[in-house]
């Protein structure tokens, strides 16, 4: 039997590996206990070392730190744990106060909770503010506000397929806060009940963490802000419950008695709040003004409020305390009246006033006007075309300023002995406020109804609200909102009966508009100018006929006069080819090869005033599909699509976004335009021309009218409306050709204008068929004509002469990308000139005591 035999050395090796094994182990772990041992020795002596209790220099240094410096660290620790970029809520910048600003030094924030609400008025441009600031380095990039519903999804505008963004640069230094200014478009009809605001850091490209979303509260149509800017404006508080404000009208239905008035208190010792755009001024109606710094404007914000003043706007002024600043200032050549010294008032210079503003056709005439003391004023001298205030007593001067007014007062404003009188209310909404006299009756539960005597049915029509007229959007137009009570059918039970509210116009008068008269004549203009038209017949058969005369018998005849008739054959394609470009050329902009660019605009003047208000409406055409950005030169401009039919979009159709942008210039980017179709753009910008249009004497003085703009005029008519003995009448002239810089003589003979007529029509239509223009705005050019109507009767009243011509030109300002092969428009000129007076001031037929028995209010008296 053999065994198999074991191989005797694989044990022994096998031992004396794992006997060195464990060896090492053991001896690495020694070595590791032993260095963990002194690892803490040392760490111990090191924290003893370095204790105070034990080092005698550290503890010296930390006594001898002071309880400033002490603060100061920590404040430092504390700033660390901030986040990189604190931003505030959104607020508009007219009518809400904004957050207060965060202590740069102490790093504190403020205490109270912000608001969380934007307050807005629905078809208006909005200068919105928001305070921002880095805390640990510079920043740079970009806000943006988008409305949103209540799915936080952006709204599209009315009848287009476009969502709309406002964006703006933001550029921060490293712990500076820094308030940003936007602005912001409401449409009057939305389904948006917030905005979405966001900051985009431009090197990352990420979002930066901003607060919640502010939700709109939307003014009413009729409300619009009064603008308060006093060194003490404690002193104008009282404004906020006056009647004159408020318009109050107890019944069952709350939400008809807010106020028409927003009173916005502004320290004049601080960042004033006036926008920098004049075209987001629509929503101001008053602006008092009280010692007043003017050099405090920046030069934006003095041209836009002079703007504001030239369509509509009134400036209060207190004389007393504001007079002396205003002499050299931007406001001198617009004031009503110079001062030539103090004057000190008693009973018997105000009586006559008192007097007037005291009568009551219905009701208890209130006392006197007694001060407990002389007043301290001003002398006033009027200077030429200045009016005296109703009442007399040299007290309160106005003067026109293109359709606007500037008041300036001899007394305080605030003075107590004044605004505690009972007659007040009434010369505040009478005579600074220049609107209708009121009734006051007995509500149902024992509150005030407060309503127009003249115009009982439109309590709440804008056009009592704000003098403010743009003819682009307030022509022909109603602004009345008022209430209706209807029976419901319950086939359970008795009727019902609901009450319902109707609004002529959201937003009231200076609403943004796409649909009223201008637009729509301009809309209808486009269409027609910008619409694609297959040729027709006649250009098809002469175009062929044409062709073949030139490829048969003259091509034949050149090159046998060369004797080389062969060579006919050569030239045939050439001739061909030739003809084939010239045809699509001439045909091109009627079968859509190429993109067009075609302008119809109004521009609106007053009164010897270079800057004049631009709308245009631009219609972009492309054969192939484009995405369009126009740029504005103008800092004033704003921008939004333009509808280009009357009809809702189709859901299924595509959404687009547009950015309107404000960067160094002011850009629409992202419109978006499907392949041989059109879309359509509507903006508006302040236009400075080289000179004013204005009325003037020639030297053997007859009335004459001076063309200063730096373009020529076409088509130029003038038409004077005027009242006498109750009666409207007009006078007119055709002028025709009108060249920059040179002056006509006008002919003013007494015309009848029959109902719907336009003036001088056939005119127009003669020197259109001999000098056509390159787009025919006759639409826009007959509703230039139209005076205010019934629909307006704080201007139907009015005496005016007004100027209507035509630019045969796209005026200068806007670069569209890419660029259109043909560029053609026109521009209608409107100019207001020689505004009449405002109607006289008249007081109230009753006041408030006679219907409710309640003890008076003493404005600027504590309890």
């Amino acid at each position: 039997m053999h065994h198999r035999r074991k191989d005797s050395s694989v044990t022994p090796l096998l031992g004396r590996l794992w006997a060195a094994s464990r060896t090492f182990v053991l001896s690495g772990l020694r070595h590791t206990a032993v260095l963990l041992l002194v690892s803490v020795l040392l760490v111990s002596a090191g924290c003893s070392g370095c204790n105070s209790a034990n080092n005698p220099q550290a503890q010296a240094e930390n006594e001898d730190e002071t309880v400033e410096e002490r603060k100061k660290r920590l404040a430092e620790q504390q700033k660390k744990k901030k986040p990189p970029r604190e931003v505030k809520p959104l607020t508009a910048l007219v009518g809400q106060e904004p957050p207060p600003e965060v202590d740069e030094e102490e790093g504190e924030q403020p205490t109270g909770k912000a608001p969380q609400v934007l307050l807005v008025k629905p078809g208006h441009w909005t200068t919105t503010t928001q305070e921002m600031k880095s805390n640990y380095d510079d920043f740079v990039g970009s806000s943006s506000t988008t409305l949103v519903d209540s799915n936080n999804y952006p709204v599209t505008l009315a009848h287009t397929n476009f969502t709309f963004q406002s964006t703006r640069p933001v550029a921060l230094a490293k712990g500076r806060a820094k308030r940003i200014e936007g602005e912001l478009f409401i449409p009057e009809q939305s389904r948006g009940i917030k905005i979405r605001a966001e900051l985009r850091n431009n090197q990352t490209g990420s979002l930066e963490p901003i607060p919640s979303q502010p939700l709109l509260q939307k003014m009413p149509s009729y409300q619009y802000f009064v603008v308060v800017l006093a060194k003490e404006i404690s002193q104008y508080a009282f404004l906020k419950v006056t009647d004159a404000v408020r318009m109050p009208w107890e019944e069952e239905d709350d939400a008809a008695s807010q106020a028409h008035y927003r009173v916005h208190l502004a320290d004049a010792t601080k960042r004033l709040p006036l926008p920098s755009n004049p075209l987001t001024w629509t929503s101001v109606a008053h602006v008092v003004w009280d010692e007043v710094d003017p050099t405090r404007l920046t030069s934006e914000q003095q041209s836009a409020l002079l703007d504001w003043i030239h369509w509509g706007g009134r400036l209060i002024i207190n004389g007393p305390d504001s007079f002396d600043s205003l002499r050299g200032s931007f406001l001198e050549q617009y004031l009503p009246v110079k001062s030539t010294g103090q004057r000190t008032l008693a009973a018997d210079d105000l009586s006559g006033w008192s007097e007037y503003w005291s009568q009551r056709d219905r009701g208890k005439n209130p006392p006197a006007l007694q001060p407990t003391k002389p007043w301290s004023g001003l002398e006033l001298a009027p200077l030429e075309g200045t009016r005296e205030l109703a009442g007399g007593g040299q007290l309160f001067f106005e003067r026109n300023v293109g359709r606007g007014t500037v008041v300036v007062s001899a007394i305080q404003l605030a003075e107590r002995d004044f605004i505690n009188w009972p007659g007040y209310d009434s010369f505040l909404n009478g005579a600074l406020f220049r609107r209708p006299r009121r009734f006051f009756r007995e509500g149902p539960y024992g509150g005030a109804q407060v309503g127009w005597v003249d115009f009982t049915s439109r309590r709440l029509d804008a056009h009592f609200a704000t003098g403010l007229r743009v003819f682009a959007r307030d022509s022909k137009t109603k602004a009345n909102q008022w209430s209706v009570e209807e029976t419901v059918q319950n086939l359970f039970g008795p009727n019902d009966t609901v009450t319902r509210t109707n609004i002529d116009r959201v937003g009231g008068i200076g609403t943004w508009s796409n649909f009223n008269p201008v637009a729509s004549a301009a809309r209808d203009v486009l269409t027609d100018a910008a619409a694609v038209r297959v040729p027709g017949a006649g250009f098809v058969l002469s175009s062929v006929g044409l062709y073949l005369v030139i490829l048969v018998p003259f091509n034949w005849m050149v090159f046998r006069t060369l004797n080389r008739v062969e060579w006919a054959w050569i030239a045939a394609p050439i001739v061909a080819l030739l003809g084939t470009l010239v045809i699509v050329r001439q045909a091109q902009l009627d079968i859509g090869f190429v993109r067009s660019q075609t302008e119809v605009a109004l521009l609106e003047l007053q009164d010897d005033y270079p800057r004049g208000l631009l709308s245009r409406f631009t219609a972009l055409y492309s054969s192939l599909s484009t995405t369009y950005d126009v740029e504005f030169d103008s800092p004033t401009a704003i921008a939004t699509p333009f509808p280009s039919s009357t009809q809702q979009k189709a859901v299924r159709e595509s959404i687009w976004d547009v950015v309107f942008e404000k960067q160094n210039e002011t850009e629409l980017r992202g419109l978006a335009v499907s392949s041989a179709s059109t879309k359509m753009v509507h903006s508006e910008e302040i236009f400075t021309c080289e000179g004013p249009l204005r009325l003037s004497e020639s030297s053997r003085g007859h009335l004459q009218l001076d063309n200063r703009l730096g373009y020529d005029l076409r088509d130029v008519a003038v038409v004077r409306r005027y009242f006498k003995g109750g009666d409207e009448r007009y006078e007119s002239c055709w002028l025709g050709e009108l060249e920059n810089g040179k002056s006509a003589v006008l002919g003013l003979q007494s015309t009848q204008f029959a109902a719907n007529e336009s003036p001088f029509a056939d005119e127009r239509m003669r020197a259109a068929s001999e000098n056509p223009t390159l787009v025919d705005v006759e639409g826009l050019s007959k509703i230039a004509f139209d005076f205010p109507g019934q629909e307006d009767p704080m201007s139907n009243r009015r005496d005016e002469y007004r100027v209507v011509g035509l630019i045969d030109q796209v005026l200068p300002g806007t670069q569209v990308a890419p660029a259109a092969s043909q560029i053609i428009g026109s521009t209608v000129m409107l100019a207001h000139l020689g505004y009449g007076p405002l109607p006289a001031s008249r007081p109230d037929v009753n006041s408030r005591n006679d219907v409710i028995k309640l003890k008076p209010q003493i404005f600027g008296v504590t309890p």
